[in-house]
């Protein structure tokens, strides 16, 4: 199993000097080491996954598609036409909306009191502008 993470630097290729053909047979073996280690990883991954599925089939649990999990716009649930039909759901909905309505409102207001404002300050740089020529 691996112990530690092992750096492996990537430095320049052999060059014929017994020391560089000496650090890049290191490094190739330690390579061939964490492949290796990382092949026997996966077959102990493989072998739960495996008996996994088979403890699930034995216990009568069939596989579920993972695609039936996820909830779609269009499919029909009752529980959740419940809660749109209840009463508290409804006057939260009413009150998003008026609050969305209110935020839109100031939005609206705080952009024209900004434009207001680059156009007097834009009109006070081109008169000291102006002034200076």
């Amino acid at each position: 199993m691996l112990k530690s993470p092992v750096k492996i630097s990537l430095s320049h290729p052999p060059n014929g000097t017994p020391q560089s053909l000496n650090n890049s047979n290191e490094k190739k073996a330690k390579v061939q080491e964490l492949l290796r280690t990382i092949r026997v990883l996966f077959k102990r991954l493989r072998l739960i996954y495996e008996k996994c599925n088979e403890n699930c089939q034995l216990q009568g649990m069939e596989y579920t598609h993972i695609e039936s999990l996820i909830p779609f716009k269009d499919d029909f649930d009752p529980k959740h036409d419940e809660k749109k039909n209840s009463e508290a759901y409804r006057l939260a909905c009413e009150e998003s909306k008026e609050v969305m309505e209110q935020v839109v409102l100031k939005n609206k207001q705080l952009k024209e009191v900004i434009d207001h404002l680059r156009r007097i300050i834009w009109e006070i740089n081109t008169m000291l502008d102006m002034k200076k020529s």
